[in-house]
């Protein structure tokens, strides 16, 4: 099967397990103890042909930093979806991206699979796996067997993948179901105290968004999703260029909603972050010319570059500027800043402007947002492909850059990965340590730092 979600580093990886004395390599710092917690994409079952990355089963890894030991656990998240298909022993469900069986709506399975399989983050007792067609799925944080779900004190419905932490502990989210949303402020323990609907013109796909102090930051692109496509069998995510792609500023206190055109058309994939200055709403995001999902091409993507959008809240205006022209995603950055002026970015990413051949990309990179600045990191020998990479700050740091990047990158040769630490402030030095997983992570997602002393 000639599908590149399948192969390299991207291969599945079924086998649960837990490791202990890790080989590390260099010295890991005195002051990075805790756990990286990582979801990915592991189908159980055999994948379909037309197979994308997004469908598959949802698998979280936990690597543990001690002060004499690391160690790695892995396990499926045992969605209603994956137990149904383990109880017959075959898979049941097509590819929600592009299609290929139609839904059973007569109740002997649950009709939607929800892989659980994008972002994962500790939130006091619990690990909650989140994916955008249902409340987050609830794990043990020391075995990662699922427990149950979390609803945040009675949410119903979908809610994303993306989530903002504010800096007293809010925590803040939403979930998207066609053209209605729902916006969502909770306690630092997850309950639910305050809600916002609104409605956009047309059912845009809504992976994430941005805060500022005062407004949550959406954006509405011409990549609509429709359920009753899915229903049929149909691919689920369609490019309408007749959508006028839309900033939409949703007031955090009062729930008004004010949209704003944009001066041209892009498919938002990750923001940054975004602040308010001089009256004006300034926003730091990954845009593609369309939404990538063409089944036909061996890798189905649309690069993106970051970019600047600055929306002027009296005259009404957004102008948009292209950071740097580097092909990069899964933006990350040092979160203690969110909604406020940040100024470094933290990416996956390529040189050449263009994906590998056979998997996504081979460096991380640093920009500057400010000044468009680019620092590579390539790792270190014989790795490559590396995933997302999340800043961890330096304990008793107040510099936005004075911290840790942990990255997991693959080892080709060897078929294994590894999870490298690097210097922030030093980014295109080599790794401060290099730990050996003793297995392949496939290439995920999203997954955030917890540390010892919480």
């Amino acid at each position: 099967m000639n599908n590149m979600f399948l192969a390299g580093p991207f291969r599945p990886q079924q086998q649960e397990s837990r490791l202990s004395d890790l080989t590390v390599h260099g010295a890991i710092p005195d002051d990075l103890r805790g756990t990286l917690f990582r979801a990915g994409s592991n189908p159980f079952f055999e994948a379909p042909e037309n197979y994308h990355w997004f469908d598959g089963d949802g698998m979280v890894h936990a690597i543990t930093i001690e002060d004499d030991t690391v160690s790695i656990a892995n396990r499926y998240v045992a969605t209603e979806g994956l137990k149904a298909e383990q109880q017959v022993g075959h898979r049941l469900y097509g590819s929600f991206m592009h299609g290929g069986v139609p839904l059973v709506l007569d109740g002997s399975q649950p009709f939607l699979k929800n892989p659980a399989n994008t972002n994962v983050l500790r939130l006091g007792d619990d690990v909650l796996v989140f994916c955008e067609g249902q409340i987050p799925h609830r794990l043990d944080p020391k075995t990662l067997e699922t427990t149950g779900m979390f609803d945040f004190g009675g949410v119903e419905g979908p809610v994303t993948a993306h989530f903002k932490i504010r800096d007293d502990g809010e925590f803040v989210f939403f979930g998207a179901m066609g053209t209605v949303v729902n916006f969502y402020r909770a306690t630092a323990d997850g309950k639910v105290f305050a809600k916002h609907t609104f409605t956009q013109d047309a059912p845009s796909f809504l992976h994430d968004f941005a805060l500022t102090e005062n407004y949550a930051v959406f954006v509405s692109c011409p990549a609509l999703t429709n359920i009753e496509y899915v229903v049929e069998g149909k691919p689920s995510t369609i490019w309408d260029p007749s959508v006028t792609t839309k900033f939409g500023l949703l007031e955090i206190a009062t729930g008004e909603m004010r949209w704003f055109d944009s001066p041209r058309p892009f498919a938002l994939t990750h923001f940054l972050n975004a602040f308010e200055e001089d009256g004006k709403v300034v926003v730091d995001c990954s845009c593609a010319p369309d939404f990538g999902a063409r089944i036909e091409e061996r890798n189905p993507f649309s690069v993106a570059t970051p970019w600047r959008w600055t929306i002027d809240l009296a005259a009404g205006a957004v102008k948009g500027v292209e950071i740097a022209p580097i092909n990069s995603e899964f933006a990350r950055f040092d979160e203690r800043l969110t909604g406020k002026k940040h100024r470094y970015g933290y990416y996956a990413a390529t040189k050449t402007g263009e994906f590998c051949e056979d998997f996504l990309f081979d460096h991380l990179v640093r920009i500057d947002s400010s000044t468009g600045e680019a620092v590579f990191n390539s790792g270190a020998d014989d790795l490559t492909s590396p995933g997302e990479a999340v800043f961890v700050p330096r304990a008793g740091s107040v510099a936005e850059d004075d911290g840790y990047i942990l990255s997991i990158w693959w080892n080709p040769k060897k078929d294994q990965s590894e999870l490298l630490i690097a210097d922030a402030r030093n980014f295109d030095a080599p790794p401060l340590a290099r730990i050996e997983l003793g297995q392949r992570v496939p290439l995920g997602f999203h997954g955030n730092w917890w540390p010892a002393q919480s």
